[in-house]
C-alpha cells in the first residue's frame, strides 16, 4: 500500500486530538489515505495470505461442509473461494501492516472485520460519538467529511470496520476505553481512507500528578530554613542539604 500524503488530512488529524469534556479524558484520532498499488513488502503479504488459503483448502477437503469453516465462515467481503474478495481482506490487512509499523495483522482472519451497512450509517455513527466526548469547534469547523469526500468520494465506498482482539489490539497497551477502525475503501479509485481513533483516560496521569502532591506535600510539614520553593530536583536536593529535609 502507498501512503498518500495528502494536505487536508494532515490538518484534520491536529483537529483529531482533544480532552474530552469532562477533562478526563483525551480523544486521539488519525486519518490517513492509502492507494492500493502493491509495494514489494504488499506483495509478499499477498504470496503469504493466498498460500495460506491455499492450505486450509487442502486441510477443508478431508472435512465435512458442516465442519469446513470455509464454506461456513460468512465473509464481509463475499465468499473467500473468488479471489476478488480474498484481495479486499488483503487490502485491509495491508492498510494496517502500513499504518501500525510495528505490528504484524498478517495472521487476520476475514471474521475479525464487518461490512458496514452503509457509508451514511458509519459518518453518521462517528460524528456521534465524536460529538458526544466534545468535539472541539475547530473540528466542527473544518468539514470534515467534505475533505474526506474530496479524497475518497464517500458514497461510492464500501465500509468496513476493524475489532481486534487483545492479541491484535495495536491500542492494547494503552488500555482505551474505546476506540474504532473503518476502512473507506472505494474500489474504482483504488484507494483506502483509514480512519482509527481511541479515547484513552487521564486517570494514570491524575494519579501520579497526585503522589507528586503528596511527596511535595511532606515538605511543608518539616521546617525549612529557606523561602525558596523547589522547582527542580537539584532545588529539593539543596533544601534537604540546608534544612534538613530527607528525600
Amino acid at each position: 500500500m502507498k501512503y498518500l500524503d495528502i494536505e487536508s488530512l494532515r490538518a484534520l488529524n491536529l483537529s483529531l486530538s482533544f480532552p474530552t469534556s469532562s477533562g478526563d479524558r483525551h480523544v486521539l484520532g488519525r486519518l490517513e489515505a492509502y492507494s492500493c498499488k502493491a509495494a514489494g513488502a504488499d506483495k509478499k503479504l499477498f504470496r503469504y495470505l493466498e498460500n495460506k488459503y491455499l492450505e486450509d483448502v487442502e486441510e477443508a477437503k478431508d472435512l465435512s461442509p458442516e465442519q469446513s469453516s470455509l464454506t461456513n465462515t460468512v465473509s464481509p467481503f463475499g465468499p473467500l473461494t473468488q479471489a476478488a474478495s480474498r484481495k479486499v481482506l488483503f487490502y485491509l490487512i495491508a492498510t494496517l501492516n502500513a499504518s501500525f509499523p510495528d505490528y504484524d495483522f498478517s495472521s487476520l482472519s476475514a471474521d475479525q472485520f464487518t461490512k458496514e451497512p452503509s457509508p451514511d450509517y458509519c459518518t453518521k455513527s462517528i460524528s456521534t460519538t465524536l460529538l458526544n466526548v466534545g468535539c472541539p469547534a475547530r473540528l466542527r469547523a473544518s468539514r470534515m467529511w467534505d475533505c474526506i469526500d474530496d479524497v475518497i468520494n464517500i458514497d461510492e465506498c464500501d465500509v468496513y470496520s476493524y475489532t481486534p482482539d487483545a492479541e491484535s489490539d495495536p491500542y492494547e497497551d494503552e488500555g482505551p476505553v474505546w476506540s474504532f477502525n473503518y476502512f473507506f475503501f472505494n474500489r474504482h479509485l483504488k484507494r483506502i481512507v483509514f480512519f482509527t481513533c481511541r479515547c484513552i483516560s487521564n486517570l494514570d496521569e491524575l494519579e501520579n500528578a497526585s503522589d507528586q502532591e503528596l511527596v511535595f506535600g511532606d515538605l511543608h510539614d518539616e521546617p525549612v530554613e529557606t523561602e525558596h520553593y523547589p522547582t527542580s530536583r537539584y532545588d529539593l536536593r539543596e533544601m534537604t542539604i540546608g534544612g534538613g529535609l530527607r528525600l
